[in-house]
C-alpha cells in the first residue's frame, strides 16, 4: 500500500511540473521588435546636388574697343535700376565725332551762303527776264538793235545757268549736311553705349574690369543679379530624367538652411543632354532642369542645394518598413504575429521609397508584423511582440 501511495504522489507530482512548464511555455517567449500594418504614403524621389542661381541676371558686354575710365559699383554691391556701373572712353571715337561736327558746321555754313547766293540769283533772272520781255518788245518795234535784243537773251541764259549751279551746289552740300548728321547721330549712340547702366535692381556678382583696364568689344564688364528672385539649377542624369516632368514638386534643404525645408516645383527641362565629369573623373550624361521657389530663405546665388524631386506619390496605401518585407524564391514576405506566434505571410509589393514600401495584398492594416523581416524566426514560435 506504502508502495502504492508513493508511486501516485510521484506521478502527481510530475503532472504538476508538466502543468507548469506548459504554463510558463504558455505565458512566455521571445521578445520582438513589433510594427504594425498601416495606411500612409510613398514618395518616390529623384535626388541630387544643385547651385542656387538668380531667375533673373544679366551679362553686359562692351560694344566696342575702348578702356575703363571709372568703375562706379563694388562686387556684391546692390544696384538699382539704370544706376551707373562703368563708364568707359574711347578717343578714336571721340576724334570722329569732333571731325563730323566740324565737317557738318562747315557744311551748314556752306549752304547758308549757297542758298543766300541761289536767292540773289533768283532775283537777277526774275529782272533779266523782265528786261527781256521789255527788250523783246522795243525790237519788234524798231525801237532798238539786235545786238540789244541779243544780250538780254544773253543775260538771261547765263543768270538761269548760273542759278542752276548754284542750286546743284546746294543740293549737294544739303546731302553733305544729311550724312554728317547721320554719321554724328551713329557716333552719338556709341558715345551713350560708354556710359554703361544697370538694367535691373539686383546685386553685383561679377565684376572683371578694372578702372583704366582696355576692353574689346566682346569684353564681359558686369554681371547682375535679381537676387529677389532665385531659382535652382540642377544636372540631372539623364537616366533619371525619364521620371521627371515639368509640375513636379521638389524638396530644397541644405546645412545653410539648418531644418527648414524648401519647396519648390520643376519649372523647365532642358532639350539637350551635356557631359559631364563627376568627382570620380566618370563622364557622365546630364540635363540641366530649372527648379523655382517662392520662398528663397537665406539662400544666395552660387550656393550648393540638396534637391529630392518627387516623381510618384501614393496616398492612403498599407505600408511597412522596408526592412519588414525579405525576398523569397517564390517572391517576397513578411512576418506576421497572431496570437503570439509566427507566420511566415506571402505579401504583394508595390512602389517603395527609402524608408516604406508598398503593401498591395497578403495583410491588412493593423496587422502585427515583426519589424525585421531577416530575423530567423521558427513557424509558430511563440514570441513576445513589443511596438
Amino acid at each position: 500500500m506504502k508502495g502504492k501511495k508513493g508511486l501516485c504522489i510521484i506521478i502527481a507530482v510530475v503532472v504538476l511540473l508538466v502543468a507548469a512548464a506548459g504554463w510558463i511555455y504558455g505565458q512566455g517567449g521571445d521578445n520582438v521588435d513589433a510594427v504594425k500594418a498601416e495606411k500612409g504614403s510613398i514618395s518616390i524621389t529623384v535626388e541630387d546636388t544643385a547651385l542656387v542661381q538668380a531667375a533673373e541676371d544679366y551679362d553686359l558686354y562692351s560694344n566696342q574697343n575702348a578702356r575703363s575710365k571709372n568703375v562706379a559699383v563694388e562686387i556684391g554691391q546692390v544696384v538699382e535700376k539704370d544706376q551707373l556701373i562703368m563708364q568707359l572712353e574711347n578717343p578714336e571715337l571721340q576724334l570722329q565725332l569732333s571731325e563730323n561736327r566740324s565737317l557738318l558746321a562747315q557744311a551748314q555754313s556752306s549752304a547758308a551762303a549757297a542758298s543766300a547766293g541761289a536767292k540773289r540769283l533768283e532775283l537777277q533772272l526774275e529782272d533779266a527776264r523782265t528786261d527781256l520781255a521789255r527788250i523783246e518788245e522795243l525790237f519788234e518795234q524798231g525801237a532798238v538793235s539786235k545786238s540789244e535784243y541779243e544780250k538780254a537773251i544773253l543775260l538771261v541764259d547765263t543768270t538761269g545757268e548760273a542759278l542752276n549751279e548754284q542750286s546743284a551746289s546746294l543740293d549737294m552740300l544739303k546731302s553733305q549736311i544729311q550724312g554728317a548728321q547721320e554719321t554724328i547721330g551713329k557716333l552719338a549712340e556709341l558715345e551713350e553705349e560708354l556710359q554703361i547702366y544697370s538694367p535691373i535692381q539686383g546685386v553685383i556678382l561679377n565684376l572683371p574690369v578694372k578702372k583704366d583696364q582696355p576692353v574689346s568689344a566682346g569684353t564681359l564688364l558686369a554681371s547682375i543679379a535679381a537676387v529677389q528672385d532665385l531659382e535652382i539649377k540642377a544636372d540631372i542624369l539623364s537616366d533619371d530624367l525619364g521620371e521627371i516632368q515639368i509640375g513636379q514638386k521638389v524638396s530644397v534643404t541644405t546645412p545653410v538652411l539648418g531644418n527648414k525645408l524648401l519647396e519648390g516645383t520643376v519649372l523647365k527641362i532642358y532639350p539637350q543632354a551635356e557631359e559631364k565629369i563627376s568627382a570620380l573623373g566618370v563622364i557622365q550624361r546630364r540635363v540641366p532642369i530649372i527648379i523655382s521657389i517662392e520662398d528663397s530663405a537665406n539662400l544666395k546665388p552660387g550656393y550648393e542645394v540638396r534637391v529630392a524631386i518627387e516623381t510618384t506619390h501614393l496616398e492612403d496605401v498599407i505600408t511597412l518598413p522596408i526592412e519588414s518585407v525579405r525576398k523569397t524564391d517564390n517572391g517576397k514576405e513578411v512576418i506576421l504575429i497572431q496570437n503570439n506566434r509566427i507566420k511566415y505571410q506571402e505579401v504583394e509589393t508595390g512602389l517603395s521609397d527609402s524608408n516604406n514600401i508598398e503593401i498591395k495584398s497578403g495583410i491588412k492594416e493593423g496587422d502585427l508584423l515583426v519589424r525585421d523581416a531577416s530575423l530567423e524566426l521558427k513557424e509558430n514560435m511563440k514570441v513576445d511582440p513589443s511596438e
